[in-house]
This record gives C-alpha cells, sequence and structure tokens, in this order.
C-alpha cells in the first residue's frame, strides 16, 4: 500500500486553520473510475489549481494521499467545510451495492477506515454515523457528503450515494479492522522531499516536522551521492506555497512537542519502577554473575533498578 503526502499533493485551494473545531468526518466520492492511480490523480488535480476544491485526504484501493493536515480547511463540503475533515474516495456516488462489494472497494475502504479511524480518534470524534437530525444539532461524527447537502442546503452534491456501505464502513472504523500489517497506512510524510522555489531556485528539504533551505549547489549534489538521490526535485513551488508547507511543519512540530509535554507531565515514577523492575532485574542479576559480582541479593538489586527508574523519570518529568 502506498502512502503519499504534502508538498507535492498540496491543493492549491484551501484556508490554513479553521474557524471552528473540527467535529465532522466527511465522506466523498471523486467521480473517477477505480484504479492504482485515482487517489494520486486526483490530488494532483487538486493541486493544480484547475479546480476550486480540496480534500484532507484521498483514497484509492491501494493508497492513502494525505493532502493537508487535520488543521487546515479544505473545500470540499459548503455548510461543512470549517468542522469537517473531508476523505475523498474512488469511484461513484451512483455505485450499486456490488460495486461497493468489490475487491478494490472493500481494499479501499479498509483503508480509509483505518485512517478516518486515527483522525477521529485524535480529534475526539465519536465513532458513529450521525443521522441529519444528528448533524443538524451540531453533534460531532461521521456524515456523508450528501448529508451536508440535505442539512445546510449549500449544495446539490449527493456523494457517497445512497448504497455507499455505511454499516461495514463504521464496523471497520470502529474495530479497527484494517489497521493490520497486511494494509499498514504508511504516510510518505515520514520521509523527506526536496523541493524547488519558483522564484530562487533555492532547494529545500522538506519533513514532517521542518522545512530547511540548502545552503549551496554543492551541499545537494552531496546530498545526491551521500543518499543515492535522484539529480532531481520532485516539484517546484512558488514561495508562497513553501511559506504554508513550513508553516504546517511548524505547527506538527508544536503539537508533538505539546503531546511529549503532557505525556512527561503525566509520569509517576513510582508506577513506572515498579512496572519495569521485574522485567530487568533478572537478566541484570544474570550478568552480574557473569562479571564476576557477588554478595549482591535479588532484593538489593531490585531496590537499585527501581531507584534507576525513579530517577530517570523525576528527571524527565521535571523536565530535567
Amino acid at each position: 500500500m502506498k502512502g503519499k503526502s504534502m508538498g507535492q499533493y498540496t491543493p492549491a485551494h484551501y484556508y490554513e486553520g479553521r474557524e471552528k473545531p473540527l467535529r465532522l468526518i466527511v465522506i466523498h466520492t471523486m467521480e473517477a473510475p477505480e484504479s492504482q492511480k485515482t487517489a494520486e490523480n486526483i490530488a494532483a488535480y487538486f493541486a493544480s489549481g484547475n479546480v476550486v476544491a480540496s480534500a484532507h485526504a484521498c483514497v484509492d484501493q491501494d493508497s492513502v494521499v494525505i493532502c493537508l493536515p487535520p488543521t487546515a480547511t479544505a473545500f470540499a463540503a459548503p455548510g461543512a467545510n470549517s468542522d469537517g475533515y473531508q476523505i475523498e474516495h474512488a469511484g461513484y456516488a451512483s455505485q450499486d451495492g456490488a460495486g461497493w462489494n468489490d475487491a478494490e472497494s472493500q481494499s479501499m475502504l479498509k483503508l480509509s477506515a483505518a485512517h478516518a479511524r486515527e483522525i477521529a480518534l485524535a480529534a475526539g470524534i465519536p465513532l458513529k454515523h450521525l443521522t441529519n437530525a444528528e448533524l443538524a444539532a451540531g453533534e460531532a461524527g461521521f456524515v456523508g457528503h450528501n448529508q451536508v447537502s440535505d442539512v445546510y442546503k449549500r449544495s446539490d452534491h449527493w456523494d457517497p450515494g445512497l448504497n455507499f456501505p455505511w454499516d461495514q464502513y463504521m464496523d471497520l472504523v470502529n474495530n479497527g479492522e484494517a489497521d493490520t500489517e497486511e494494509t499498514p497506512i504508511v504516510h510518505e510524510e515520514d520521509t523527506m522531499h526536496f523541493v524547488k522555489s519558483a522564484q530562487t531556485n533555492t532547494i529545500f528539504a522538506v519533513t514532517p516536522t521542518d522545512v530547511v533551505a540548502i545552503g549551496s549547489s554543492k551541499l545537494w549534489g552531496d546530498l545526491v551521492k551521500a543518499y543515492g538521490l535522484s539529480n532531481s526535485y520532485e516539484v517546484t513551488l512558488d514561495n508562497g506555497d513553501i511559506a504554508a508547507i513550513a508553516a504546517d511543519a511548524a505547527a506538527r512540530r508544536a503539537r508533538l512537542v505539546a503531546e511529549v509535554a503532557a505525556t512527561v507531565g503525566s509520569i509517576d515514577p513510582e508506577k513506572i519502577a515498579g512496572a519495569i523492575a521485574p522485567a530487568i532485574v533478572p537478566p541484570l542479576l544474570d550478568a552480574l554473575s557473569k562479571a564476576g559480582a557477588a554478595g549482591l541479593t535479588t532484593d538489593q538489586v531490585r531496590d537499585a533498578a527501581e531507584q534507576a527508574v525513579r530517577t530517570v523519570f523525576a528527571d524527565a518529568a521535571k523536565g530535567e
């Protein structure tokens, strides 16, 4: 399963940030045939600027293309843009049940469900399919674009269609069946990309949490040799697009720092010491015996191990 993201697939039209907290996972169809390149092709279409539309993710039978972070506002479902995470799927709203049950669609639904589950849990969105009444009442959950059209009357789109297998999809979302070794979600945003400024020809290294200008053609040449890179750039972007990617990376970095800080701040050294010590005492005793150490009891080794664990995590909790 392929994963692609950001940079090359950043849409031309979207807003940085949100006017409202994320509340909805909105399901769409691309109105394009199922193939192994449909997600990439539609994401590239959004990035081309030829259409004033965008999505957060595009999914086909073997790809989850991440176009925007959850913190950005995509143009996909008027009425639910400001608080919706938009997921596009290969296929058509007019598909019947058999169309959604073929091998391509089934693979796609599993990949989509795994990704949607991840986004929803991170945002605190309940893993439930809302009724139109619940959507209108401001509840959080999963909806189709057709429901957004019905409730907010700002579009006539009816995807993902009357036959979209909502029961099966929500079972996958709730049970996490798609998140397996056989069909892992692998985000390409976990790797490094290279882009070039259309205005200055400056080369930038782009990672999930940083955008760094490469200072010279010599350095670029050294990177090409050292890492076996192609001596070309993945994409050429305007400075404004590069700045937007840099802002997304900075926001992601800030979230990671906050998550780490929150985790460290909640550490209980006593509980961790008690949990870890039983696992490390036997091999530690064995190692000491082989090294010729004598006279230490199991209790003494356990006490020393627990004290070491307490010290390490107490220091981490204090930010030392």
